[in-house]
């Protein structure tokens, strides 16, 4: 009998901890729904149905802000008491009054009285071993519960009932639920705090503070996630700073993700290719450059066409290698047909037009 123990602790360690858990909960959607939705920080909507039942325990929609436990609506970050009571011990039918929950919520905390009672009188009891034994007014209790209402709840009753090993297998369905809801939350707290992580990098990148961006790189990278657009971004950052150890994996990491193995390569992949080659060359990997850059070229002409703007760019990349190791010969002719896309794209006045004019003089040279 000293399981029983056990499990009503466990009991009551959720009825004491939840209330807790969920104003963090309150508080944490709150900042979410101040943030707005951000690209690519939206879940999916989730249903989660009853052991056993067709009932469904909670819909939870991908803002994480709106809960729907029991066929009613709940705004966790208003009302966190409201969210208590649907996660942990409400009815799952829909059309439950008011009257109806706070009810249950009596019986609930009744019953957990009664429980509790049990134990303590079992620890003050004079001389000899007790066998704790639910007082009959719990076992009245119980019987207000149905099958319809939240597994906490049935777990009390089953605890009542001495049907210990139903009540286990409640108390794990209470967990889990509680743990999903949770996971969700930390999800949604990971990705603002990822979103506030990366303004700060911007607010320290933009105005050429560098250095004081790779901080917020440090912070952020745990967070990126599969997000190649936050890998991208925190590479640079660490290319700029000549960290080349830090940027590298992360730039392999954005051309795997992009390369889409088994798949069409997704979009941006040539210019993830061409990051990685000017890394290369930084690093004096000269042949390893070349080749990115010749890919990069490669599938640029084969999706936007020989002339488009994407391809006087490549040809710039390839024709600066080039010159850096002397092959002259074979770069100028690269930066020539850069600048004559350049120039029937965007006219002869364009700063692109400029640049390509520049580097076919330094050429030259």
């Amino acid at each position: 009998m000293i399981e029983w123990f056990k499990n009503l602790n466990d009991a009551e360690k959720i009825a004491i901890v939840v209330p807790v858990i969920v104003a963090v909960i309150g508080g944490l959607l709150g900042l979410l729904k101040a943030f707005g939705k951000g690209k690519g920080s939206s879940t999916q909507k989730k249903t989660f149905q009853q052991k056993g039942s067709d009932n469904v325990a909670a819909n939870i929609d991908g803002s994480g802000n709106t809960t729907n436990v029991a066929g009613r609506d709940v705004n966790l970050g208003i009302d966190g008491d409201a969210a208590l009571n649907q996660l942990v011990s409400v009815s799952k039918e829909a059309g439950q009054s008011k009257n109806e929950i706070e009810h249950l919520k009596d019986t609930i905390s009744k019953l957990e009285g009664q429980l509790q009672l049990v134990q303590q009188q079992v620890l003050t009891g004079a001389g000899g071993q007790q066998t704790p034994q639910p007082t009959q007014e719990a076992k009245e209790l119980a019987k207000l519960i149905t099958k319809n209402d939240g597994p906490y709840a049935q777990a009390l009753k089953a605890i009542a009932e001495g049907n210990n090993k139903k009540a286990d297998g409640l108390l794990d369905e209470t967990q889990q639920f509680l743990d999903r809801v949770l996971d969700q939350v930390q999800q949604r707290k990971n990705e603002t705090q990822a979103k506030i992580y990366r303004a700060r990098m911007q607010n320290a990148t933009y105005p050429g503070k560098l250095r004081d961006a790779l901080q917020w790189c440090d912070r952020l990278k745990p967070l990126a996630g599969e997000d190649t657009q936050i890998l991208n971004e925190i590479a640079t950052v660490y290319y700029d700073n000549a960290n080349y150890n830090g940027a590298e994996p992360l730039m392999k990491r954005v051309v795997e993700i992009l390369e889409n193995p088994g798949g069409e390569p997704l979009p941006n992949y040539a210019v993830a290719l061409n990051n990685l080659a000017q890394l290369y060359q930084a690093t004096n990997r000269l042949s390893e450059a070349e080749g990115l850059m010749k890919r990069a070229m490669a599938i640029d002409e084969a999706s936007f066409g020989k002339d488009h703007p994407n391809v006087a760019t490549d040809l710039n990349n390839l024709a600066q290698l080039y010159q850096a190791t002397n092959r002259l010969a074979d770069a100028e002719p690269l930066m020539k047909r850069a600048m004559a896309i350049d120039e029937a794209s965007f006219g002869k006045d364009h700063p692109d037009v400029a640049r390509d004019l520049n580097n076919l003089v330094l050429c030259q040279v």
